[in-house]
């Protein structure tokens, strides 16, 4: 009888496993690095990840929090080099202290993946000891046109700091990664906007490269005659009342370059524009009556 009941409960789980919706299954977030050990004076890549369970998931945001003795760690380096999130309303940023990154992030046409990037922290290893990095206040949201959020599952990294070898050469995962990048980052779109909300209300331009290998580093924007100036992914047009030529330049870690050009067309343009069609209407259109009466008097003669 124990052996019936068993093969039911097995039967009960097994069938369970198959048949109930993928969605049960939470989100995992999760840190790696592709280095095995880890010695005093390596400069290590850790990255970020999610494994989204077999779902379609379109943001993510939350904070990675780093804990180690005072002076053992340096953060030399964050970025989104790789990362399947193309747009961040909160891009990777440590706090004061260094002890956290907080990141808000968003894939539009929402992807599935074991193992996508979401963003990568470099550290120089500088003291001996243990260093442990925690995905923490996680949110996944689903791509599912409802914003629906995601169960998640975390999992932390611990890793031990050595004392190096003797006769030990340090390994710099950074150096060695910008070193062999010679492509430029990927094309990208300008897009111009205004808001009351942001920026007093004034136009405004936004944009937002994705770089596979060492990541963007910054924008340079040329606007019309203007000197260039340099961005993190927004431009606040100096030529509010004429149209101009903006020209923005995406640098990645290993200085490739890649040029996206926008020529900006402003509203009092447009209504300029607007009311010349309108007055070459209302010409054409008077014309037209005036040849149309010339007719009908020429008729009635």
């Amino acid at each position: 009888m124990n052996k019936s009941f068993n093969k039911k409960i097995y039967f009960i789980l097994v069938f369970s496993a198959i048949f109930l919706p993928y969605s049960v299954f939470a989100s995992n977030i999760y840190i790696d690095a592709s280095h095995p050990d880890f010695f005093v004076g390596d400069t290590i890549i850790f990255s970020v990840r999610v494994d989204s369970e077999n779902k379609n998931i379109n943001a993510v945001e939350g904070s990675v929090l780093l804990d180690y003795l005072a002076g053992s760690v340096s953060l030399i380096d964050i970025n989104t080099a790789g990362s399947k999130l193309s747009l961040w309303p909160g891009k990777p940023l440590p706090s004061e202290s260094n002890t956290s990154i907080s990141f808000a992030g968003g894939a539009p046409g929402g992807f599935n993946s074991k193992d996508a990037v979401i963003f990568n922290i470099v550290l120089q290893l500088q003291k001996a000891g243990q260093i442990t990095l925690t995905p923490d206040n996680l949110s996944v949201y689903l791509h599912d046109g409802k914003g629906t959020r995601d169960t998640t599952n975390i999992q932390n990294l611990i890793i031990n700091v050595l004392p190096p070898e003797a006769g030990y050469k340090p390994v710099n995962e950074l150096s060695a990664l910008i070193s062999q990048d010679k492509t430029p980052p990927e094309s990208f779109e300008i897009i111009a906007g205004q808001d009351v909300s942001v920026f007093e209300g004034k136009k405004f331009l936004s944009f937002s490269a994705v770089d596979k290998q060492s990541g963007i580093k910054y924008y340079e924007v040329r606007e019309g005659d203007l000197p260039p100036t340099r961005s993190d992914g927004t431009y606040v047009l100096q030529n509010q009342d004429k149209p101009t030529k903006v020209v923005v330049v995406a640098y990645d870690a290993a200085g490739n370059a890649r040029e996206s050009v926008l020529y900006t067309i402003l509203n009092s343009y447009l209504n300029l524009i607007a009311i010349v069609v309108f007055v070459m209407l209302l010409f054409v259109t008077f014309g037209l009556v005036v040849k149309k009466m010339k007719k009908n008097d020429s008729i009635q003669k």
